[in-house]
């Protein structure tokens, strides 16, 4: 608007000027002319010469004075508007100062002026304040160098410096601030110069994203452990974009399949050609297609990978949709299971065997899982104790314990169990068949124990020694029959055989005197019954004992 004034008098100086010259020239010329026109005496014409400079003057003077008086006018209402402008300016800038003011106290963000050359903080706002711990007053004592860990004040210097050098630069970086409870925060600020109350300053803003940047670095270690647990997992992630026919592996998938990432094409093509051709058909879309997004498709497929190696992988696959409901993208894992698989078969081709030696064993085989509360019932159950194991029956053994064994037999079993130094379990008692006969057993039981002495698992056989205990008893009668007959021979037999060698004795001397005694006859023939009685009772004996 000045500009625009200063134009204007120029102009106005300049046209007033104009105006003067012409409408002069234009009178000097005509009243001359006409003058000498009209008038041919010479003192006339002097005369009416003195008239007409009156004249001029007298124009002028009121052109002159129309001309100054508009240009007066127009100045003046071109300062009435500076003078509005300006106060509408100074209103606004007011204004704009308070409205400024108000934002930088109210600000959610630590906003603060300092002073270029002393540091000292010039303003703060509440923001400021309410998170460092700092009062207003406190600030105000303070310079920037106090909310910075000592050792980051040569570096924040050095950037200072290196801002003074142009004023119109403004910095942007992370930095640490120091709170009055002494915590250390990782800060986003951003500068600009300002001037505050005449004073060369920098405003600051801060923001406190040092959660931000801890939740980051979990993120980073819970990445890093995610890769180096899929590394040890051998687990691998893929998508195959619907849209565009793009399929994404990470490196553990390419590690699985053995295939060099730099030669391998990744198609559906030649991803199948790996599958065993039984496992191919669930590359068919088709397969998939019907998933309702909450599916997840899981299998145990083989591939031949580059090795040329059977590998077992497990595969769990999920469609996702569009907002319309078309199938756009599939996304999965692959986890390579193979050591699992052979573990499986091994456990497998164990457990067979272990039935099998069930079966083919004299004994009573029971494997008993502590922790799952299951009982392994081996064939001996069925072909020594008649009992059908199809049915399952976890209390099998314990029902069946004879009714005067069982509480002691039991409350062995707990002690064992509870005292963490104890190996093996084993009792003789009686066991009742299915057909309730019953039968003597000796129980012999491993206990296996996990690393705090609880037993989860308990591997046991049964014996039925009701045939060999009875073979026992047979040999014990005949060895206590055998002992009556050594006695018998020994003392028993003795006696008469020795009266009758006596008899005969005396019966051969008398017959050498001439004597005949019919008595001695009558008493060997006495003694030759009772030997004859006693042999007979022997050999009934011996008959006995014999099986």
């Amino acid at each position: 608007m000045e500009k625009k004034i200063r134009l204007l008098r120029k102009f106005s100086s300049f046209k007033i000027v104009l105006v003067y010259a012409i409408v002069s020239a234009f009178y000097i010329f005509t009243s001359d002319f006409f003058l000498e026109v009209f008038v041919s005496d010479a003192f006339l014409i002097s005369k009416l010469q003195t008239v007409k400079g009156l004249a001029f003057i007298l124009i002028t003077a009121v052109l002159l004075h129309l001309l100054v008086k508009r240009n007066i006018e127009r100045l003046s209402t071109y300062y009435q508007q500076i003078i509005h402008v300006k106060q509408q300016s100074e209103i606004r800038s007011k204004q704009s100062k308070e409205e400024y003011i108000s934002l930088f106290n109210h600000s959610p963000l630590p906003m603060w002026i300092f002073d270029i050359e002393t540091l000292q903080y010039l303003h703060v706002n509440e923001m400021a304040c309410t998170h460092y711990g700092f009062s207003q007053e406190e600030y105000l004592a303070m310079t920037l160098r106090d909310i910075r860990p000592p050792e980051d004040i040569p570096q924040m210097e050095a950037l200072l410096h290196k801002s003074l050098e142009n004023e119109n630069t403004s910095f942007s970086g992370v930095m640490r601030h120091r709170k009055k409870n002494g915590d250390i925060i990782q800060v986003k600020i951003k500068t600009s110069h300002v001037t505050f109350e005449g004073k060369k300053g920098i405003l600051v803003s801060a923001v406190d994203i040092t959660a931000e940047i801890e939740i980051q670095n979990k993120l980073i270690e819970t990445n890093s452990r995610l890769q180096l647990a899929s590394e040890l997992a051998n687990l691998g992630y893929w998508t195959n974009d619907l849209t565009k026919s793009k399929i994404v592996w990470t490196d553990e998938i390419y590690k699985i399949f053995e295939v060099d990432p730099q030669d391998f094409e990744l198609t559906m093509d030649n991803i199948q050609t790996y599958f065993h051709p039984e496992d191919r058909m669930y590359f068919d879309p088709e397969v998939f297609y019907n998933f309702d997004e909450k599916m997840i498709f899981e299998n145990e497929l083989r591939i031949t990978v580059g090795s040329g190696k059977l590998k077992w992988i497990l595969v769990r696959i999920h469609l996702i949709r569009d907002n319309d409901g078309n199938p756009i993208q599939l996304e999965g894992i692959v986890l390579d299971i193979t050591k699992r698989k052979m573990h499986e078969q091994e456990i497998l081709e164990s457990n067979e065997r272990f039935k099998t030696l069930t079966k083919a064993t004299a004994e009573a085989i029971l494997d008993w899982d502590v922790i799952n509360d299951k009982v392994f019932w081996g064939e001996g159950f069925n072909t020594i104790f008649g009992y059908d194991i199809s049915n399952s029956d976890n209390y099998l053994w314990v029902k069946n314990i004879h009714p005067d064994d069982s509480q002691k037999i039991l409350d062995d079993l707990n002690r064992a169990l509870k005292n963490p130094t104890k190996e093996y379990f084993n009792a003789e008692y009686r066991f009742l068949k299915a057909n309730h006969e019953i039968a003597y057993v000796q129980h012999k039981g491993i206990l296996i124990r996990n690393n705090q002495g609880k037993v989860t698992r308990i591997i046991a056989a049964m014996i039925d020694l009701t045939e060999a205990l009875e073979k026992m008893n047979k040999i014990e009668l005949q060895d206590k029959a055998l002992k009556d007959i050594s006695w018998t021979q020994s003392h028993v037999v003795r006696a008469p055989l020795a009266n009758l060698l006596g008899l005969i004795h005396l019966l051969k001397d008398n017959r050498e005197l001439g004597v005949n005694d019919d008595k001695l006859v009558d008493y060997i023939s006495d003694s030759a019954e009772k030997l004859d009685r006693i042999i007979h009772n022997i050999v009934q004996k011996t008959n006995e004992t014999n099986p």
